[in-house]
């Protein structure tokens, strides 16, 4: 509890205290979200309240919002629950006191502010929620303090104290610690972005690799086309993906690959190239993405949206050599706000996918012009594997690396190199991408 007459030196001790508390998450290389929610949490056990902080995004206009008050978590909750209300957990477009902070570079500081006159300051939707949804405390009184955040001479968003019926009420010299404070906050939080955006890079430039690898070592088109959909699920996050491609027989889309919806099995739609979602992709061949329920209302496909519950849809279109192929979709549950480079990820794997099609297409003629391996029908037996070649063999199928197949089957690399050598010999294949033809075309995985 502090103390009036010692407020001074309990200020420092305050101020000392968060900046030892941010220091120390800042070791802990937790992401942007993580480290946000423990150093608001924390910063309410050194200075009694509720701390709110605001992250702007990428989009200037949504920001990453949290909130922590150890003495009284119902507040915290209702704060956050709020946030979810406007838009979605921790998102909320960049509003209010926060909003006029940020734009204006400029702390809002109030010593004591009556419960209606602070009230009367927030935006229409956030006076109507404190009215539908009465908070757990309604002061008589309250100290308000938001400052901006900084980070690199950039305002990157703000931290907010709110202290109802402060027995002792934030004083100039505590908004200005808590300003130091946010600055710190603030270049953390994006030493902490810039991490996670490198880890994000690397991730999916390991899965462009991976699903290279599949298309090289796989003519199994519906497997490359479900692995290229695992990965886009993956480093998308969203909930399901699928691939439409043109049947040129009737010049309608089919449902060539699929992953992530509920039903056990999905419809097998054929659509019409100018049906309405995917239409105008194919149509203005871009990346398109919808969020609002008056555009899945139009779809053809509206009641399985509606069944899968769907809130956010996106697609783009599939095209190799300036012929378009089809288009490759992504779901979402909830609703999505992808960034530029969310989008970019999308399209490199649409190109992917296009090549996949493209290839297999090519093969496909080849075959029916006939064999082109000399020794393709005497291979047409199952080869006699022991049990460990025919995981190795399924793993190598699928495109994995002989480090990725060492730590799976729990051998060393140069184990993995003897058994894929010894199955070379075995079926008379030249390298292991040969390997998985043989093994893809006459089905000994099946």
């Amino acid at each position: 509890m502090r103390d009036p007459a010692n407020g001074g030196s309990s200020g420092r001790r305050d101020q000392q205290a968060a900046f030892e508390i941010i220091d120390g998450l800042a070791d802990a290389r937790l992401t942007p979200a993580e480290f946000l929610a423990a150093v608001t949490k924390a910063l309410s056990e050194v200075r009694s309240g509720t701390w709110v902080v605001t992250l702007m995004g990428k989009d200037p206009s949504s920001s990453l919002v949290l909130s922590g008050d150890s003495t009284n978590p119902s507040m915290a909750g209702y704060v956050d629950g709020m946030v979810a209300e406007v838009d979605r957990p921790q998102r909320a477009p960049t509003m209010s006191l926060s909003q006029q902070v940020i734009e204006t570079g400029r702390r809002v500081f109030w010593p004591a502010l009556p419960w209606l006159e602070f009230v009367s300051m927030l935006t229409p939707f956030e006076q109507t929620y404190l009215k539908d949804n009465p908070p757990p405390i309604t002061p008589e009184l309250q100290s308000v303090l938001v400052v901006p955040m900084h980070s690199r001479g950039a305002i990157v968003g703000s931290l907010a104290l709110f202290e109802p019926n402060a027995s002792y009420p934030i004083t100039p010299k505590d908004a200005d610690w808590i300003q130091e404070a946010a600055d710190r906050v603030g270049m953390v939080t994006e030493n902490a972005q810039l991490y996670e955006d490198a880890i994000m890079r690397l991730d999916r430039l390991s899965s462009m690799q991976r699903v290279s690898r599949a298309i090289s070592a796989s003519l199994d088109l519906p497997f490359t086309l479900k692995v290229i959909l695992e990965q886009v699920i993956h480093q998308l996050q969203v909930d399901a993906a699928d691939v439409l491609l043109i049947d040129e027989s009737d010049g309608m889309l089919a449902t060539a690959a699929s992953t992530g919806f509920m039903l056990t099995a999905i419809p097998n739609f054929r659509l019409p190239l100018d049906e309405g979602l995917t239409g105008r992709v194919l149509a203005g061949r871009h990346i398109e993405t919808v969020s609002s329920p008056s555009e899945f209302s139009q779809a053809q496909r509206r009641s399985f949206f509606a069944r899968e519950g769907f809130k956010t849809y996106g697609s783009v279109p599939l095209a190799a050599h300036g012929k378009l192929a089809g288009v490759m979709e992504v779901f979402h549950r909830s609703i999505l706000d992808p960034d530029n480079e969310w989008l970019s990820f999308l399209e490199a794997m649409a190109c992917v996918a296009a090549i996949a099609v493209n290839i297999a297409t090519l093969n496909e003629r080849l075959n029916a012009a006939g064999p082109s391996h000399p020794s393709d029908k005497i291979m047409a037996r199952v080869p006699e594997l022991s049990r460990l070649e025919w995981e190795v063999l399924k793993l190598v199928v699928q495109g994995q690396t002989n480090r990725e197949i060492s730590a799976h089957i729990h051998l060393s690399q140069n184990t993995v190199k003897f058994h894929i050598r010894q199955m070379l010999q075995k079926t008379d294949s030249t390298n292991r991408t040969d390997l998985t033809r043989r093994a893809m075309q006459h089905g000994w995985l099946q």
